[in-house]
């Protein structure tokens, strides 16, 4: 009798080690997947809103040349040139206006 209650309890320890492992296996692949968990998803949230509120209190014109310049990637030349503008204020523009979206962001951060 002894040694079948030493065989019962050997073989649930086993199993539970077994699900363990199965369990350690999940939770390592659901930690080192790549998707957003919900903590970066509201952090992406909450930094998306304050960049929106940062780029409101730029001049129209400013903020035209900002979001082109990093949203579809244009350069200074391309930007002086499709709004007609002396390249110079283009890059006096874009300058300004990150100095103005850092100062910004920083105090939501």
């Amino acid at each position: 009798m002894r040694s079948r209650a030493l065989d019962l309890l050997r073989r649930r320890t086993a199993d539970r080690a077994q699900l363990t492992q199965e369990f350690d296996e999940l939770l390592a692949d659901t930690l080192e997947s790549d998707a957003p968990n919900p903590v970066d998803t509201a952090d992406a949230s909450e930094q998306a809103w304050a960049l929106h509120q940062c780029l409101s209190q730029l001049e129209g014109r400013q903020r035209e040349v900002v979001s082109l310049a990093y949203l579809r990637e244009m350069s200074h030349g391309e930007l002086a040139e499709q709004l007609k503008l002396p390249l110079g204020t283009v890059k006096t523009w874009i300058r300004r206006g990150l100095e103005k979206l850092r100062l910004c962001m920083g105090r939501f951060a």
